[in-house]
């Protein structure tokens, strides 16, 4: 299971969403107000066994809700990259965007409901204008428990890996990524399903139906069946997941994850993942990249591996230290990854040039679509986080490197937050890299933005 950043081809125009109940929802956000922002992960504390189940104790009245409303203005500087020259991949240099996100958590029928709908609208400029609108349902499931059992059904963002940055072994909804590892957006959607979970006093087992569903009712409704599997056991201090999963069409994964914490301060990780099936395409090296040729990808058979190794220091001045590398053999060997270069470099110098442009621009989109990350096979990633770095304002630092070129990107975010009703933060990311690096190829070479949220609720 890939994880992606981003995939540098976008579409010129968004789909707008409209659903018939629009206006009920908007208005049941709008009555309904409890904090929803993302959690600090500043201490190093032991998973609990329910970390997924453990909604209804949390629940301190019958009825808690929550709105949050946020903004962000972006500007980014565009890179003289060869996989867009004249910025024929339409990205952006300005985007506007206004969303909130609501939550309802409400007991009844001996269980819990809860709900997370988030709405928004995107505004961004190329050169020309972009406008969309989006009303998406990241959670709404209901879950009941009796005698060491809970259920689950609905659409819930499950986590079972135990990484910061990125969790191979989050089989059911993969929550994180590293450009943005704490969803500041609010855009990450749970998985529909239907789990049972059995508890014992130290280890949980999970079996968990997750159907991939077609929620606009083109064709099939039910586009594909998976079952997925946990086995939970917690030995103070470690602890340990088994994880597995497999699809109507005999795509399968299995793996583990543990982690153990020494003291309240030091606490680390690892994650293992084996997938059957690649579900990615290749260049092809046995072609010139200096030509024309397409398609010039093609899809691989056989399985890969992914693992992560990380952990967190929490220093007495309340620093908070996270390293993590990331190796997966999905990703381009250093043959692969000089033919992708070499071909998107000779299609760049190609297209300005003659009276067609078409075969080199059909190169280019076919280049830049294939540039999913991970694109190559070794990762590191780092994080430093201070809750207070003077009064009311903390600071996160991370990075992401390529170990096989020295690419990647650094983001800064200082954060003011007043009483917990609402926070102002700057955030600015650069992007470095030789031209034919992984993150040399990326367009965007550096961002700034200014985000506000405000938070109401019970």
């Amino acid at each position: 299971m890939s994880h992606s950043i981003f995939c540098l081809r976008e579409p010129k125009m968004a789909t707008v969403r409209s659903l018939r109940c629009t206006a009920f929802l908007i208005t049941l956000l709008t009555s309904c107000f409890c904090r929803t922002g993302i959690a600090e992960e500043t201490l190093c504390l032991n998973r609990s066994i329910a970390a997924e189940d453990n909604t209804e104790s949390n629940a301190s009245s019958a009825l808690s809700y929550s709105l949050r409303v946020a903004g962000e203005a972006e500007h980014i500087s565009l890179s003289d990259s060869w996989l867009n020259p004249s910025n024929i991949l339409d990205r952006p240099e300005t985007r506007f965007e206004a969303f909130t996100v609501g939550n309802v958590l409400f007991k009844t029928m001996g269980g819990v409901f809860e709900t997370e709908i988030r709405f928004g609208h995107e505004y961004t400029e190329d050169g020309s204008s972009n406008s969309k609108t989006n009303l998406d349902v990241n959670q709404f499931y209901y879950q009941k428990k009796f005698d060491g059992i809970s259920v689950i059904a609905g659409r819930k963002k499950v986590r079972w890996g135990v990484g910061y940055s990125y969790s191979p072994t989050d089989l059911v909804s993969q929550l994180r990524t590293p450009e943005d590892p704490e969803d500041r957006l609010g855009k990450v959607k749970g998985a529909d399903i239907l789990e049972m979970s059995f508890n014992r006093e130290n280890s949980q087992l999970d079996v968990a139906y997750v159907p991939q569903l077609d929620w606009n009712f083109d064709g099939a409704f039910v586009r594909n069946n998976r079952l997925a599997i946990r086995w939970y056991r917690f030995m103070d201090p470690y602890d340990i997941s088994l994880v597995g999963s497999i699809d109507e069409h005999g795509k399968w994964s299995a793996g583990f994850n543990t982690s153990s914490t020494y003291g309240k301060a030091l606490e680390l990780h690892a994650e293992y993942l084996y997938t059957s099936s690649t579900g990615r395409f290749y260049p092809d090296t046995s072609l010139d990249p200096e030509s024309f040729s397409i398609p010039y990808f093609g899809e691989r058979s056989g399985g890969y591996h992914e693992i992560l190794l990380g952990g967190q220091y929490t220093f007495n001045n309340n620093l908070n230290l996270t390293l993590e590398y990331l190796f997966t053999s999905n990703g381009f060997s250093d043959s692969e990854f000089k033919s992708y270069a070499d071909h998107a470099r000779y299609l760049n110098t190609q297209y300005p040039m003659g009276s067609d442009p078409d075969p080199s621009l059909a190169g280019l989109y076919e280049s830049a679509s294939n540039y999913v990350l991970p694109l190559r096979k070794h990762y590191l990633f780092s994080r430093l986080y201070h809750p207070e770095v003077i009064k009311s304002i903390s600071l996160e630092m991370y990075s992401y490197l390529s170990l096989s070129d020295g690419s990647g990107f650094f983001v800064i975010q200082p954060k003011f937050e007043k009483a917990k009703n609402y926070d102002l933060y700057l955030r600015m990311k650069k992007f470095w890299g030789k031209s034919d690096s992984e993150f040399g190829l990326v367009p965007d070479e550096f961002s700034a933005l200014i985000g506000v949220s405000l938070y109401l609720g019970s």
